[in-house]
């Protein structure tokens, strides 16, 4: 008999939560063949099997937390795809982290049919069919590479027929997704010295229309050019700092499944058409669960615009090792008085939390002064 313990899928993260198993006990599996959906604090992740042979034992049932390095599955084993030891926690075979080519025995429809060839989605998706009855060969795919999308899947839904899945009553386990955010916070409540100053960018000036996002990115890039200790990382326990020689601007999306923060990376080296759609990428990676880990690590400043939703002015929370975050709120017409003249003017409001530890009160406002002065120009800047 070998034993598979859960592997390390990813930075060294502590466990993952059973979604999703693909084989039953006493099944044959193929080296390389999909095992389990496991659902991490990044995102769902398929771990293939890295052995050829019969299924003994599942150590777990769907919604059980598993340790890395403890056990997932024993077999009656044929063939390895690489040699490792009876209690290894590393990864072999063929990891797909969020994307599995769906095959006739894995369609999750309750009637087998065969499937279109190069058919992919991701375990969340799959797990959203299968809580609709939807079945997925039947489904337009729309996303990159053939790939159905959880969009693709509610479109499939007459409007009437669509529901909201109902939960159990009583308390619940937090995800993987928001116990990390809750991690996080924490240790910003227990580190962190938080400073929060606000104010407002007039926008009046804009001579067209232009995309806000794009325009704060740019305002961010100079405003950091200005004030580089807002791009640094702060080692709290050292007291020590290093100013980092490129932006990477971690954006706060806010899912279903909890908050992610995919990291755009080297801000200032993109043009706006590659900025716009590397943030549509990272948008619906994060909505279905498939970043990949390279992609939610490494901001080195963060930015929030939960105007979108609602409200004005917030207190954005600085995540270390990182010392700022720029939060964006609702953009409102506002009334100003101009050579003593009443007039109408756009306004956008902005809050930046700084960690105080590293950050001077006055680099913090000189940094909120250029980002209003760079916001407020009629023109893009790149």
């Amino acid at each position: 008999m070998k034993t598979f313990n859960l592997p390390d899928l990813g930075e060294g993260l502590p466990d993952a939560v059973v979604r999703e198993w693909y084989v039953k006990e006493g099944d044959r599996i193929e080296a390389d063949q999909p095992l389990v959906a496991m659902e991490t604090a990044k995102a769902l992740v398929d771990v293939p099997s890295p052995y050829t042979g019969t299924i003994l034992k599942l150590h777990g049932a769907p919604g059980d937390t598993i340790n890395t390095s403890e056990p997932l599955v024993s077999y009656e084993a044929d063939t390895l795809v690489e040699e490792v030891g009876e209690d290894s926690g590393t990864v072999v075979g063929a990891l797909e982290v969020g994307v599995a080519v769906l095959s006739k025995e894995s369609s999750l429809s309750p009637t087998k049919t065969q499937t279109q060839p190069h058919l992919k989605a991701s375990p969340a998706v799959r797990a959203l069919a299968k809580k609709l009855n939807v079945n997925l060969t039947q489904v337009k795919a729309t996303g990159p590479g053939n790939m159905i999308t959880a969009t693709d899947v509610q479109a499939f839904i007459e409007p009437t027929s669509f529901k909201t899945i109902p939960i159990s009553d009583g308390s619940q386990p937090l995800s993987a997704v928001r116990r990390a955010m809750a991690a996080s916070m924490v240790q910003s409540h227990h580190t962190v010295v938080p400073v929060t100053i606000m104010d407002d960018a007039d926008l009046s000036g804009w001579s067209e229309k232009q995309d806000v996002t794009i325009r704060l990115i740019q305002a961010i890039i100079a405003a950091c050019e200005a004030e580089p200790m807002l791009n640094a990382h702060l080692d709290g326990q050292q007291l020590t700092f290093r100013l980092n020689k490129t932006i990477h601007l971690g954006i706060a999306v806010d899912t279903a499944h909890g908050l992610y923060v995919p990291v755009l990376k080297d801000i200032a080296h993109q043009n706006r058409t590659a900025l716009r759609e590397n943030i549509e990428r990272l948008k619906i990676e994060a909505e279905e669960r498939r970043i990949a880990p390279n992609d939610l690590h490494g901001a080195t400043i963060m930015l929030s615009n939960f105007g979108v939703y609602a409200g004005r002015y917030a207190n954005p929370i600085v995540i270390p090792p990182m010392v700022a975050i720029i939060g964006v709120g609702r953009a409102r017409d506002e009334m100003v008085v101009r050579n003593g003249n009443p007039e109408i003017h756009r306004m956008l409001p902005l809050s930046l939390s700084v960690d105080h530890r590293g950050v001077t009160g006055g680099e913090a406002a000189r940094f909120l002064q250029v980002l209003m002065a760079e916001l407020a120009k009629p023109y893009y800047t790149h």
